[in-house]
């Protein structure tokens, strides 16, 4: 770790973090460019799914804008903290909202990097998990008039890793937007008219959509065992739990 630090402690390291994260989650956290058939939708599931009654893809939408609007605010003060100049001023004026002190407290902190390598590995999961699905890949609760069961890849580890793989993201954006060294928190902005509409509206967002999740994975188990049989009888005793291995 004594090696690392010096790295970690550099400000600019955190900007193609940042950057990164926020592809991820973009990438992560889109629809597929071609739904499902409306006859291949929920009829099989009894019943509308909550994600798409309350907006689901709109709302992933606005997530993604923010993620993003946060992401090149943040990089942007570390790189005017950097780079001292009459444009670094102004951008630093624009973009803190409180003390001037708080635009040198971004960095890479513990918490912080803690809340973004759970969206990293998040995000890697979902895109994987895109890959292996390849056209089964929906949003919606969908089973294709073609569909086929798919074990392999991550699919050999839990039944629905791509709910984990967002569930983490949720769980890394949290910890990313209050940890000590964030834009969220150094900025001032939590404490502005803004701030105080953003803040409870992000956290609400990132636990009502992984819990809208988790009752979502028993309704598709149903489903697909009614579909394939025997099939998924054989998958679900190789591969027991639905998240997280050896807990759910």
């Amino acid at each position: 770790m004594s090696v690392l630090a010096p790295l970690l402690s550099t400000p600019l390291l955190k900007i193609p973090i940042l950057l990164g994260r926020a592809s991820l989650i973009k990438a992560a956290c889109s629809p597929p460019p071609t739904a499902p058939a409306k006859s291949e939708e929920a009829k099989r599931f009894g019943g509308k799914d909550p994600i798409m009654l309350i907006g689901g893809p709109r709302l992933s939408i606005v997530m993604r804008v923010v993620s993003w609007t946060t992401s090149i605010c943040e990089a942007a003060v570390i790189a005017a903290t950097q780079f001292p100049s009459e444009l670094s001023d102004r951008v630093l004026s624009t973009l803190i909202f409180g003390p001037s002190s708080g635009a040198y407290k971004l960095g890479i902190t513990p918490q912080w990097l803690l809340g973004v390598s759970l969206i990293y590995v998040g995000g890697l999961t979902r895109l994987i998990c895109h890959n292996t699905l390849g056209r089964y890949f929906t949003w919606n609760l969908a089973v294709r008039d073609d569909h086929k069961l798919i074990t392999s890849g991550p699919y050999r580890i839990v039944r629905h890793p791509s709910y984990t793989g967002m569930i983490l993201i949720g769980a890394g954006n949290l910890v990313c937007t209050f940890a000590d060294g964030s834009w969220w928190k150094e900025s001032g902005l939590l404490d502005t008219p803004l701030g105080k509409f953003l803040r409870p509206a992000w956290i609400v967002y990132w636990i009502v959509i992984p819990l809208l999740i988790v009752i979502r994975a028993p309704k598709e188990d149903a489903v697909l065992s009614k579909e394939f049989g025997d099939e998924w009888k054989a998958w679900a005793k190789r591969t027991p739990y639905r998240l997280i291995p050896f807990i759910y």
